[in-house]
């Protein structure tokens, strides 16, 4: 028989069906079966679980808390960083002046 001409089994396809459910029920067992060791770890450290359960949520909430204040914030543009570092500099120079005129000068501009 060719490649088209295959036919398939219908009685393996039942055995692919049962087995199928067999790895479903299986599964269930599984899933109960880690949900009662987590229950029992839980009911035998509560202390150590509510310190990790405490210690996830404060990390979770910092991440968000950034991601939301980083989203929320935009850096200024090249024209205002030009703008506030004249601005700085320029208060710096008239402080070195003020410090080294004397006061009458001082007085006289001020």
């Amino acid at each position: 028989m060719s490649t088209g001409q295959r036919r398939r089994n219908p009685k393996n396809r039942r055995q692919t069906i049962r087995g199928t459910e067999a790895d479903g029920n299986a599964g269930e067992t599984l899933m109960t079966s880690a949900v009662s060791r987590s229950q029992d770890m839980v009911s035998q450290h509560p202390m150590s679980t509510a310190l990790v359960v405490f210690g996830v949520g404060l990390g979770v909430g910092v991440a968000l808390g950034s991601l939301l204040c980083s989203a929320a914030t935009t850096p200024p543009s090249f024209g205002q960083r030009a703008e506030l570092a004249a601005e700085k500099l320029g208060r710096q120079m008239l402080d070195a002046i003020n410090g080294i005129l004397p006061d009458s000068i001082t007085r006289h501009y001020a």
